[in-house]
């Protein structure tokens, strides 16, 4: 189902319209000339259903006096809506009493709907409750061209609640009667702010999960390749995986696409996006994995920086003794004798604290079970607490 939104505000431009007429240009080159654009456009999209809003004192009686095959008959309620839009009194009733003539007038469904003035938080929420409860189930497009001048950052506001809450939000379109030339209006297209809000709405995501894959259909939205944004998918469930080499392969194949300037709103976050990946870049799997450490300590997942921070330690040893930091052998054998060092005192007691510590709660945080070192039983219930023992063991480390 497809629903077309639509305000009907209070202009006196036209003594007679309300409106000024107006020549609208659609961008595929039609034209259609009307004092009211949300009509126009319901010709143009030709939505299941049309959705006009407004207020107690909006053009409900001008609305009705221009639409097509109003007779005599219709003269009564006319007259009725002039008096109660002159006394700011329109009822849902005398609405719902219009609202077959105004069908019958343009050959579609049509839903009228009251909405406050916005004149506080508690009447702007109403208008938003108003636009979800009419919009059906969906696509729907947005008009934002009459109305208040308020109206549409709240139409904007309600095509990020709608697409939270399930809606396909297909477009945001405004007729620019200031930007008439040569006798004819431009329908703009404000699609590109919603597609911003996705932007900004997948960064935080992002920056919450660490899951890459929020980004991949921004960007295939934007032109970028199918096997590019697939590798964001993939690189999210090798590192969900802790398998950091392979995530690390798939970005490398991936950040090529954020070299040159991407289009439409991806180009606008892409330095963001480049930042956020950065760490597949450097040179070693020891060196990955703490970055992605301290990512993970910074969005408060502490089972995830436990364990990359103790495993980056473990890939620095297996570098550092010229051995593949992926043979899991090689892995085992070096840690047990970095024990025995530590235990022998061969190194500092400040990296052997830091070493033990990290691996107590890496073992503890893995398993839900408490840590075996006394001291560190309290910091598991202490979110700051264990934050900076992570963070104190993570720099120790890395020296």
């Amino acid at each position: 189902m497809h629903t077309l939104v639509s305000f009907l505000g209070r202009g006196r431009d036209n003594p007679t319209s309300g409106y000024r007429e107006a020549s609208y240009r659609f961008a595929d080159g039609r034209t259609a000339t009307t004092p009211f654009f949300g009509l126009a456009l319901a010709r143009h999209l030709d939505p299941d259903l049309l959705v006009l809003l407004g207020t107690e004192s909006s053009m409900w009686d001008v609305l009705v006096e221009n639409l097509p095959g109003i007779g005599e008959a219709d003269e009564a309620l006319r007259l009725e809506l002039m008096e109660a839009v002159a006394a700011g009194r329109v009822t849902a009733d005398l609405l719902g009493r219009a609202q077959p003539l105004i069908e019958r007038a343009i050959g579609r469904s049509v839903r009228l709907k009251l909405i406050p003035f916005g004149r506080d938080a508690a009447e702007q929420r109403q208008i938003l409750e108003c636009i979800e409860q009419a919009a059906g189930r969906g696509e729907v497009s947005l008009d934002v061209t009459h109305g208040f001048r308020h109206l549409p950052m709240l139409s904007l506001v309600s095509a990020f609640v709608l697409e939270r809450l399930g809606r396909t939000v297909t477009g945001i379109y405004y007729g620019a009667l200031e930007m008439t030339a040569d006798g004819h209006t431009p329908v703009l297209r404000l699609d590109g702010l919603l597609a911003i809000q996705r932007w900004v709405e997948a960064l935080a995501v992002f920056d919450a999960s660490g899951d890459y894959r929020v980004f991949a259909p921004l960007l295939a939205a934007d032109g970028v390749a199918a096997d590019k944004t697939h590798c964001l998918e993939e690189a999210a469930f090798f590192e969900r995986t802790s398998n950091v080499a392979d995530a690390a392969r798939q970005l490398a194949t991936f950040l090529p696409a954020l070299d040159a300037p991407l289009p439409g709103a991806s180009g606008l976050f892409q330095k963001r996006l480049r930042e956020r990946l950065a760490w597949a870049r450097e040179p070693d799997l020891a060196t990955r994995q703490r970055k992605l450490a301290h990512q993970h300590l910074n969005r408060g997942d502490f089972v995830r920086a436990a364990i990359f921070g103790y495993e980056s330690l473990l890939s620095r040893l297996c570098l550092e003794q010229g051995h593949d930091p992926l043979d899991y052998a090689a892995r085992e054998r070096l840690a047990r004798a970095f024990g025995e060092e530590l235990h022998a005192g061969e190194h500092a007691d400040w990296k052997r604290e830091a070493f033990l510590t990290l691996k107590n709660l890496r073992n503890a945080l893995a398993h839900g079970t408490p840590p075996t070192r006394e001291a560190l039983r309290p910091k598991l219930r202490d979110r700051d607490k264990l934050a900076a023992e992570i963070q104190r063991c993570l720099h120790r480390l890395a020296a």
